[in-house]
C-alpha cells in the first residue's frame, strides 16, 4: 500500500518559530498555478501507481484551509481517479484555527463530502492559550477567542471525525510576567484541564520549541538574552522541557496514551499517517521539497526506478529502498524540473537499519527483534540495554524493547549511545 502527502505551501504569515518554507499571503493567481501544477504531478505518476492501493491521504505543511474546500475536493477526487482509494483508512488536514467561520466551513464541507472514509482527521494548530505568547508569535487571535472557537467545533464533529489539537512549549517568557510557566496563567490552565477532561479531543500533539538559524526569532535575538528591548527571554532546554511536562502530565492524567514522542491519543485514535512515516511504509509526497520513500518489496518499485531514470539498479542489489526529494525551487518545479539526480538516494541495508531503528524508538511499538540491528549498533549494546532496564529507561520483551514514557524524553541521548553512527 502507498500513502499520499499533499504539500500545501501557503500561509497568511510565516510564524517566527516555524522552520518550514512557505509562501506568505499568496495571491489567487499563485494558488491557481499551484493547483494546476499539482494536478499535473498527480497525472505524471499515473504510469507508476495506476490503481495502487492508498492507505492514507494527508494535506499538510502550510495552511491547507487557505485552499478552498472545493479545490481540495477536486484534488482528492483526482487521486481517486488515479489511485485505488477504496480502502483509505484516514483522510487528514492540518488547519490554522483562523478565521473562525472560514475554518468551520472548510471542516464542515470536507466532513460532509467524505463520509465514506472511516476517518476524516483535522489537526488544529492552537499552539498556546496565553495572549502574550500568541501576540508575539504573530497568531491573529487571543485566548478568549480561542475558547469560543473550540466551543464552536462541538457542533461540527461527525461520527467519523477525528480532531487533533497542537500545542507548543514555547520556552519564551516576558520578564514582567509573574507566572513561572509562560503558557499557563490560571484561567488558561483551568480551561486546558477542563478541555482535556471533556474528552472532546481525540488526540494531542505537544511540541517543544526549536530555534533554527533561519527562523525570525533566532535571527532577531540572542539565545538566552533579552529580545529587541521587549523583555523576551528564551529558556534553556531544561526549562522548555519543564513547560512541556506540564502539558504532557495533564493530557496523560486523562488517559490519552503516548504513541510517539510528541503525540498522545485516545484508544484507537492515533494518527495512521504518523505511523506510516515512523514505520517506514511507502509514501509519495507531492509538491516543493517533498520527499518520498519506496520499498522494493512492492511491485511498483521498479517502475519508480524507471521513472527516476535509475534502471541500472540490479534486482539483486542490496540497495532495496529509494528516497527522492522534489526541488525547493518554485520556477524549476513549474517547468517540470522537479527531481534532480542529487536528490535521489538509493539506500543500503545499513542505511535502512539505522533509520528504522531510530524511528521505531520514537513510538510505542517496540523494537521486536533487536538482533536484526546488530550491524549498526555499538558492540556492547546488550549490556547498555540491560543497564537501561535496571534504571527504568526501557521495558524488555522476549527479543526486543520499548522506551518507557519518562525516558522517551531522553530519546536523543539513548539513540546516540546505541547506534554506531547516525
Amino acid at each position: 500500500m502507498l500513502s499520499l502527502y499533499i504539500h500545501i505551501p501557503f500561509c497568511v504569515k510565516n510564524c517566527p518559530y516555524c522552520s518550514f518554507s512557505v509562501v506568505q499571503n499568496p495571491s489567487d493567481e499563485m494558488m491557481q498555478t499551484y493547483l494546476e501544477r499539482l494536478h499535473n504531478e498527480i497525472d505524471e505518476w499515473w504510469n507508476v501507481f495506476w490503481k495502487v492501493e492508498i492507505r492514507t491521504i494527508y494535506f499538510g505543511w502550510g495552511t491547507p484551509n487557505l485552499i478552498w474546500a472545493e479545490e481540495i475536493k477536486k484534488l482528492i477526487h483526482h487521486c481517486e481517479d488515479v489511485f485505488d482509494c477504496e480502502n483509505v483508512g484516514e483522510l487528514s488536514f492540518e488547519c490554522n484555527p483562523f478565521p473562525q467561520n472560514q475554518v468551520y466551513e472548510f471542516v464542515s464541507e470536507l466532513q460532509k463530502s467524505f463520509k465514506k472514509y472511516p476517518r476524516v482527521r483535522f489537526s488544529f494548530g492552537i499552539q498556546s492559550l496565553d495572549n502574550w505568547v500568541l501576540e508575539n508569535a504573530w497568531r491573529p487571535y487571543t485566548f478568549p477567542w480561542m475558547v469560543d472557537f473550540l466551543r464552536g467545533l462541538r457542533d461540527l464533529k461527525l461520527e467519523n471525525s477525528v480532531y487533533n489539537f497542537d500545542f507548543m512549549a514555547f520556552g519564551v517568557f516576558n520578564q514582567t510576567k509573574k507566572w513561572d510557566l509562560q503558557l499557563w496563567t490560571p484561567s488558561a490552565l483551568e480551561f486546558f484541564h477542563d478541555f482535556v477532561n471533556s474528552w472532546f479531543a481525540d488526540s494531542f500533539s505537544l511540541y517543544m520549541l526549536e530555534l533554527f538559524d533561519h527562523q525570525k526569532w533566532k535571527k532577531n535575538s540572542n539565545w538566552n538574552s533579552i529580545h529587541s528591548g521587549k523583555n523576551w527571554i528564551f529558556w534553556n532546554e531544561d526549562e522548555i522541557y519543564e513547560e512541556f511536562d506540564v502539558l504532557k502530565n495533564i493530557v496523560q492524567e486523562w488517559w490519552y496514551k503516548r504513541y510517539e514522542i510528541s503525540n498522545f491519543a485516545a484508544v484507537g485514535k492515533s494518527s495512521i499517517h504518523n505511523r506510516v512515516y515512523r514505520e517506514m511504509e511507502d509514501y509519495l509526497w507531492l509538491w516543493l521539497s517533498a520527499s518520498s520513500f519506496i520499498n522494493s518489496k512492492n511491485q511498483y518499485f521498479w517502475d519508480v526506478l524507471k521513472y527516476l531514470k535509475q534502471e541500472d539498479v540490479s534486482p539483486y542489489s542490496k540497495k532495496q529502498w529509494i528516497r527522492w526529494t522534489n526541488t525547493p525551487y518554485y520556477p524549476k518545479y513549474i517547468w517540470n524540473e522537479k527531481i534532480s539526480e542529487s536528490a535521489i538516494q538509493l539506500m543500503s541495508e545499513l542505511d535502512y537499519l539505522i533509520e528504522s531503528f531510530f524511528l521505531s524508538l520514537r513510538t510505542d511499538r517496540w523494537i521486536n527483534d533487536i538482533s536484526k540491528f546488530e550491524a549498526v549498533l555499538v558492540k556492547d549494546y546488550s549490556e547498555k540495554i540491560k543497564l537501561y532496564e535496571t534504571n527504568g529507561f526501557l521495558k524488555l520483551y522476549e527479543n526486543g524493547f520499548v522506551l518507557t514514557d519518562e525516558w522517551m524524553d531522553c530519546y536523543n541521548g539513548i539513540i546516540t549511545e546505541l547506534l554506531m553512527k547516525i
